[in-house]
């Protein structure tokens, strides 16, 4: 697990990957604006580069985005594209949900509305899996 936060007058943002065997989930926190988003920018981009396994974009935490981290999102999932990695996100806020609508994210993007979801999304299941959710008691 890494972290990176970045701080500037105030206004914090946050970004931690866990790394799964199958997948990483990338966890990002706070306010991603013109004053935070450039340093998050570069950690994004960079895990894109070198992901050889689907992206779980946790976006539960952003508390306010503007279009720098809009930016941020649509590069990454070029470049995760381009290397044949699947990207999701989960965790929008329905304000954050309804803008990535209204931005088309949703037609690149799977937007989820759990890990469990993005999971089932991105990943082939396992005949272990599907036992697994069969047998989930309600």
């Amino acid at each position: 697990m890494s972290s990176s936060e970045v701080v500037v007058e105030d206004i914090a943002a946050d970004m931690v990957v866990v790394e799964r065997d199958r997948h990483a989930v990338v966890l990002l926190c706070g306010e991603i604006d013109c004053h935070s988003g450039p340093e998050l920018r570069s950690r994004l981009l960079a895990l894109a580069a070198s992901a050889h396994r689907p992206l779980v974009l946790d976006m539960g935490g952003v508390s306010f985005c503007d279009g720098t981290a809009l930016r941020m999102i649509a590069e990454a999932e070029r470049e995760c594209a381009r290397r044949g990695v699947r990207m999701a996100v989960v965790g929008l806020r329905p304000f954050l949900a309804n803008l990535f609508r209204a931005v088309g994210f949703d037609e690149r993007l799977p937007l989820c509305r759990s890990l469990d979801e993005a999971l089932w999304r991105l990943l082939p299941p396992t005949d272990e899996d599907i036992h697994a959710w069969l047998d989930r008691t309600p």
